[in-house]
């Protein structure tokens, strides 16, 4: 009320007119009053109904209309309402008391001008205290409460504000007015009662967090209850998200303790002071420390006395500029000692981008300080005796920069060696030196040959001086160049005499020239072997097995030709020589078997089917006295290779497994399927997998054995019982198929070798009838364009045709027959080898006479097309005729060819 009456009054005093015609007819009404009064009194008091006009007027004018109204009142009491002198005594009792009201009411305008202020000031807290409370985040009421018997029951809203409005249930209005149990008919409501109850007779304020459910929702309040004279007066904040967010942040912080206490290296966490808040387990183990211990600076006790001052400027300077550090220093463990950690610490910071302090990880790196220690003695000591030496040293960088020159090389070229480094040192070599140097350096850098090269350097009074240049790499565990080093050592008198010796070797025989030559060569041959291990073997094996083939050819053909006449001995040594020859070709196929070169008829074929029809075979490789079981699954799967090569595969696996066991033991041959996971079988992926393993009872192999069985030449066996091939030739020919091999056996254990062949998708193909054996044909009447680089093949071949009754056209490249085609020449049969000189491949020729006659029947041979085929297992259009061949083989695929071409 006193709110409405200020703000009426302010109202007035901003119109000064309308307050004082209000202050004036409140004069006027009250002359009214008197006047009104003196028709129905004989003595009537003339001020009585003035004071309520003064206090009105100064209560809506101010001071002024106040004191205007007491005037105003004055003059018309004293001319309306005093009686003349005629009555000398009442005349002079109202004047007195017309001055004794004109004080009083002087005195009234100064109350009430006092009082009107101090409800103005009252109206402008009240109306700021409304819109303070309208716009608040947190909500306030007041409540008093509702008694039955003198027992609180309920309590009422009497006051509330905005924010406690919005905590309304839903279509329900506001507070104000209304009870607690009927906007919170449930269990909330129960809790409010309670809770404002024990707040009124607690006498002072609370400060709690409390569960309410409004709208069927969990929410959760920041309460402070404070008792009043019959009531109790509440704010409150709704702190729902609040605890939601701190609690994902203790499960955050929960998780990452969690964490970093499972963590090798040891991790702190600090404010955003320098002060630590949370050391991890591997930091308390470390120290031998409790986690109270080492909070705040604690932790700087166990620094080492001489590295705590470095360490705080360098802690102050990152939480300054807020950035990463990275510092060594030494620390004290468990056992007193103190050790050497690498510690890195990153800032961090909220989601608001608050700094909240640094995580830092410690590893210790005591061992990798004292290795350096060790390693830059070490170094000291070298670069000792480096500078000892007479040779001039360097060295370089994995990619061939120079950026070490010893002080013998500064001091023989006279030039800094800032001047030399990278490939300044060039600059030092004698011109006509310097490219070979340079090419010689650029093959070893690339792994292609060692440098050990001889040239002349410019000393520092510019006289040239022969040196040897050598170069070693210091290798990686796994074999990668980590670094170069190299020495140059002067030979100029070594040069010198040796020009003087060859000088004299000159007017020596050419036959002692020869002599040294192929000493050199030799030589060079040997140092090749020594660098080339295995590729030794392997040529030295093949070069044995062949000379003893070609001993048999020459040998034979010799000794028909000093005797042609004797048809029976010409036919017995010819026999040998053709099988010498067989002999010889199935060494090429083992050989490119391992090379994973030779050339396959792939077909998909039941591998079960495939091992059970070998058996036979496979008895009587093994013997009579070596038990051979087989067991093989009726379901393993099909697989796509060449059914003759696995055959000679398993042959071998199963021959070698029968020469471990020896006169008495046992042979396992098992076929399963498989689903091999990545990893499992090195070589290979994941899939499925026909698994086929020859298991023995012989006396197993050695680790260093396993490791060298699949190199060619290789063999356990003595002088004379095997090539060394036979695993090489499985390794190739499985490897070809897209599978791999594995073997797992360990002294006197026996072994298991299996083979893992990729299960082909499709069925196996029908097992093929056996063709009739061939008779002697008609003879050929078709003109044969014969293409054949080797003089000595195309000689023979154009016999052979010769003889089957062809007219022979032979050229010795691609690019003379496809000249003839181009001419327009007829041809029944283009017969072309694959690989030819002269840019143009066999299968590039045929595609050409394809593309200008589709009808032209071709055929085509090869003794290896290499990568002519890519893989070995593609496929070309037109048949394929491997050398070395046999007279009736050539009859026969040219009789199918041209028979085929009828056909269509």
């Amino acid at each position: 009320m006193s709110a409405r009456w200020a703000g009426r009054f302010s109202t007035v005093l901003e119109r000064p007119a309308v307050a004082y015609a209000a202050a004036l007819a409140a004069v006027a009404a009250a002359a009214l009053v008197r006047g009104a009064a003196g028709m129905f009194m004989q003595n009537a008091p003339n001020f009585m109904a003035f004071f309520p006009a003064i206090l009105f007027a100064a209560m809506v004018a101010g001071p002024r209309g106040g004191v205007a109204a007491t005037l105003a009142s004055v003059g018309l009491v004293w001319t309306l309402f005093l009686h003349d002198e005629s009555a000398a005594e009442l005349w002079r009792t109202e004047r007195i008391q017309l001055g004794l009201f004109a004080v009083t009411g002087g005195l009234t305008v100064w109350l009430a001008t006092a009082l009107r202020q101090a409800l103005l000031r009252g109206a402008v807290i009240e109306e700021r205290l409304a819109i303070v409370q309208a716009q608040a985040l947190d909500a306030f009421v007041i409540l008093e409460p509702v008694r039955t018997d003198g027992a609180i029951v309920d309590f009422t809203w009497i006051y509330a504000n905005t924010a406690a409005d919005r905590t309304t249930p839903g279509a329900k209005g506001g507070l104000t007015g209304r009870r607690v149990l009927d906007v919170f008919p449930d269990e909330t409501g129960a809790d409010m009662v309670r809770r404002l109850s024990a707040a009124l007779s607690a006498g002072g304020p609370d400060d709690i967090e409390v569960r309410r459910v409004i709208d069927g929702q969990e929410r959760w309040m920041r309460s402070s209850a404070l008792p009043l004279a019959d009531g109790v007066a509440v704010t409150f904040r709704d702190v729902t998200a609040q605890r939601e967010a701190e609690a994902v942040a203790r499960r955050s912080r929960d998780q990452f303790e969690h964490i970093a206490n499972a963590a090798p290296v040891m991790i702190w966490m600090s404010g955003p002071r320098l002060g630590a808040t949370w050391f991890n387990a591997s930091w308390l183990a470390f120290t031998g420390r409790a986690l109270e211990a080492e909070l705040g600076r604690g932790w700087s006790e166990g620094v080492h006395p001489e590295d705590l001052e470095r360490l705080l400027v360098n802690y102050a300077q990152g939480f300054d500029q807020r950035q990463t550090l990275r510092i060594e220093y030494r620390l004290r463990n468990a056992q007193g000692q103190h050790r050497w950690l690498d510690e890195v610490a990153s800032p961090s910071f909220d989601a608001d981008g608050t700094f909240t302090g640094y995580i830092g990880a410690c590893v210790d790196v005591t061992e990798r300080r004292t290795a350096e220690q060790a390693l830059r003695s070490g170094e000291a000591r070298v670069r000792a005796l480096v500078d000892s030496l007479p040779q001039l040293l360097w060295s370089n960088r994995v990619d061939g920069f120079c950026d070490y020159l010893s002080p013998q090389w500064v001091a023989y070229t006279g030039v800094p060696a800032e001047q030399h480094r990278g490939d300044g040192w060039l600059e030092a070599i004698h011109p006509d030196d310097r490219d070979p140097v340079r090419a010689a350096w650029a093959a070893a850098i690339a792994g292609t040959a060692a440098f050990d090269v001889e040239y002349r350097i410019r000393r520092h009074d510019g006289a040239w001086r022969w040196f040897s240049g050598r170069a070693s790499a210091v290798r990686e565990e796994d074999g990668a160049v980590r670094r170069w080093f190299g020495s140059s050592s002067d030979i100029t008198e070594i040069v010198a005499a040796r020009s003087d010796l060859e000088a004299a070797v000159a007017d020596r025989t050419r036959e002692l020239q020869e002599s040294l030559e192929e000493r050199a060569r030799a030589e060079a041959a040997l140092a090749q072997a020594h660098r080339l291990e295995t590729l030794g073997r392997l040529t030295g094996g093949v070069a044995h097995d062949f000379n003893n083939l070609l001993t048999v050819i020459i040998g034979g053909l010799d000794m028909i030709l000093k005797r042609p006449a004797d048809t029976e001995r010409v036919t017995r040594l010819a026999e040998a020589a053709l099988s010498a020859g067989r002999r010889g070709e199935r060494l090429t196929r083992q050989l490119l078997a391992f090379a994973r070169r030779q050339e396959l008829k792939p077909e998909i074929v039941d591998l079960s089917r495939l091992i059970a029809q070998a058996e036979p075979l496979v008895l009587r490789a093994v013997g009579a006295g070596v038990e051979l079981s087989l067991e093989l699954e009726p379901e393993v799967g099909a697989a796509r290779l060449d059914p003759a090569q696995f055959e000679a595969a398993l042959l071998n696996l199963v021959v070698n497994a029968a020469d471990a066991v020896g006169d008495r033991g046992r042979v396992t041959v098992r076929a399963q399927r498989r689903q091999l996971e990545l990893g499992e079988v090195q070589g290979i992926g994941a899939g499925p997998y026909v698994a086929i393993s020859v298991t023995d009872t012989g006396p197993g192999m050695s680790p260093e054995v396993i490791q060298r069985a699949f190199e060619p030449f290789f063999t356990t066996k003595e002088v004379g019982k095997g090539t060394g091939l036979g695993l090489a030739q499985v390794y190739g020919f499985i490897s070809q198929c897209g599978g791999a091999v594995a073997i797992d056996s360990s002294p006197g254990e026996g072994a298991t070798v299996t083979l893992y062949v990729p299960v082909a998708e499709g069925t196996a193909e029908p097992e093929a009838e056996a063709p009739d054996p061939p008779g002697p044909g008609a003879a050929l009447s078709a003109h044969v364009l014969l293409v054949e680089d080797d003089e000595a093949v195309r000689a023979v071949t154009e016999s052979l045709l010769a003889e089957l009754g062809c007219r022979v056209t032979a050229e010795p490249d691609a690019r003379g027959a496809l000249s003839r085609l181009i001419a327009g020449e007829a041809f029944d049969l283009m017969l072309s080898d694959i690989v030819m000189p002269g840019g143009m491949s066999g299968v590039e020729l045929a595609q050409a006479a394809a593309a200008r006659d589709p009808d032209l029947p071709i055929l085509l041979t090869t003794g290896y097309a290499g990568d002519r085929f890519g893989d070995g297992a593609a496929e070309v259009a037109w048949p394929v005729l491997r050398k070395p061949f046999r007279a009736d083989q050539l009859e026969a695929m040219v009789r199918d060819v041209l028979a085929l071409a009828e056909e269509n």
